[in-house]
């Protein structure tokens, strides 16, 4: 099936737009070939070496777009030079995953993995990626993700956004869940591939903007306590787009909401630094969610200008740099909220009212000997070994002929009752040394309907204020689960 994102361009066409800043795939900066007819032996040839820019101590991520990899129609022509030249660079640079944009074909991508041993990785067309051989053909730029096995663990992996395929250019982003381990810290990341509709022209602009209005609502409700990380060929500034109207970025959405995202890479567009070969404008970015940064290494972000390890690395390899971030893991600290709670319990069974802790920080929380109070005194007192991992969250009802069946992140009250007033209380999170975690005092007019508890809104977060479930969604309830029912 022909989607927008799959039609060639012209000869003549592809020409112009290669001389534009944000051209995705064409010639060298120059518009010449130097490469042409020339073979290239990998297993014989010199390697180019490339300083390492990893550590052992911290996670290290990298984004780039390698430049029609693969393809003999269009990009670097000498295909055998263009792996190896990859190749060397994503070895050479030491970093534990890279997020890939515009890898062509399926064979060319085998052998990049093959030369890079310790490093597994996953296109966008796998059949492992829920969704992705239908909207990505065996002849289109696809997005992918390469890792090393010794850090990273792949959970899973599809598309999103797909009903925005158009405004994507036919390139939904990938969405992959995995865990990374660095110096015995583990922590559960997801990682979002994004290649954004390029060119300067006006509708293309309004198809970007498009694209991050929709992935800001996804994030936004989706991972709204969950350490995410979007990096990708963006294919605009961050301040004002290349449309060379004065428009704001498309992505103002995005860099404007600093309680929830940061883009680290924002630090090239303020010093005016390209990530292209051809432009000081930057296009490639990085982006995370605040539950991130407390890890982010402050000052990582960086273009890394492998064309002065690579000759003619324009023609050669790639019309883009990659871009590097680092996050220490060691970081990584929990933090528990009371999220939910019911005091007016269905009917008059006691048993069903329920306190709900949510752990929105970034670390595993040991909930050793930390207490559930309410203005009386302690109801529940967490057994030693009780642990609750970030993102995660349990529900303390009142007895346990009051939790709903199948639902496994639950205990009874250790006191057998919680005994929470419907004409109000406090409800109290206390640490193994009495220290106050989190309180919350409620209204009669939070406990005025029997089995509609009050819950945070937004769900899940630090900031959120306490309401009645109904006013968030239809449900009386979620113990357990996010507001919208789905599982933490």
């Amino acid at each position: 099936m022909l989607r927008p994102s799959t039609r060639r361009l012209t000869a003549a066409l592809f020409l112009a737009l290669s001389a534009a800043p944000l051209a995705c795939g064409g010639l060298g900066e120059d518009g010449v070939d130097d490469t042409a007819g020339e073979t290239i032996d990998h297993e014989s040839s010199a390697i180019v070496t490339i300083p390492p820019k990893g550590t052992l101590q911290t996670l290290d991520i990298a984004e780039w777009n390698i430049e029609w990899f693969g393809d003999t129609g269009f990009g670097p022509t000498n295909e055998a030079l263009q792996l190896q030249n990859v190749r060397d660079v994503i070895k050479g640079t030491d970093f534990d995953i890279w997020a890939l944009e515009e890898v062509v074909t399926a064979a060319q991508w085998s052998s990049l993995k093959s030369q890079l041993p310790g490093y597994a990785g996953l296109l966008a067309s796998d059949s492992i990626v829920t969704q992705g051989s239908s909207y990505y053909s065996t002849s289109e730029q696809k997005v992918g993700i390469l890792y090393k096995t010794s850090v990273a663990t792949v959970q899973s992996a599809k598309l999103i956004l797909t009903n925005q395929d158009y405004n994507f250019a036919g390139r939904p982003p990938l969405e992959v869940k995995l865990t990374a381990t660095i110096n015995g810290s583990t922590v559960s990341l997801v990682l979002i591939v994004l290649h954004a509709k390029a060119t300067a022209d006006s509708a293309s602009y309004t198809r970007r903007k498009l694209g991050a209005e929709a992935l800001k609502a996804y994030l936004d409700s989706t991972y709204p306590t969950e350490r995410v990380i979007v990096a990708g060929d963006f294919n605009d500034d961050l301040d004002v787009s290349i449309n060379g109207g004065g428009l704001a970025s498309p992505y103002k959405g995005l860099v404007d909401d600093t309680a929830d995202y940061l883009f680290p890479t924002k630090a090239f567009t303020d010093a005016g630094l390209g990530t292209t070969a051809s432009s000081s404008t930057a296009i490639d970015h990085q982006m995370i969610t605040s539950e991130l940064v407390p890890s982010y290494v402050a000052g990582s972000a960086e273009v890394y200008k492998v064309s002065a390890y690579i000759s003619s690395y324009s023609s050669t390899t790639s019309d883009h740099y990659p871009t590097l971030t680092r996050y220490s893991l060691a970081t990584a600290a929990p933090k528990l909220i009371v999220n939910e709670i019911c005091a007016n319990e269905p009917g008059s069974a006691t048993a069903g009212e329920f306190v709900e802790i949510v752990n929105v920080g970034d670390g595993a929380a040991d909930l050793s000997g930390f207490g559930v109070y309410d203005a009386t005194g302690i109801r529940h007192l967490f057994p030693g070994g009780s642990a609750l991992a970030p993102g995660k969250a349990i529900a303390v009802f009142g007895g346990a002929a009051g939790i709903p069946v199948g639902l496994s992140n639950a205990v009874a009250a250790s006191t057998g009752m919680l005994n929470l007033a419907n004409g109000g209380d406090t409800v109290t999170l206390k640490d193994s040394a009495g220290a106050v975690v989190d309180s919350f005092t409620y209204a009669a007019s939070l406990a005025a309907v029997d089995g509609v508890s009050m819950n945070r809104s937004p769900d899940a977060t630090v900031a959120g204020v306490f309401a009645l479930h109904t006013s968030i969604v239809a449900a009386s309830a979620s113990p357990g689960k996010k507001a919208t029912g789905s599982d933490f």
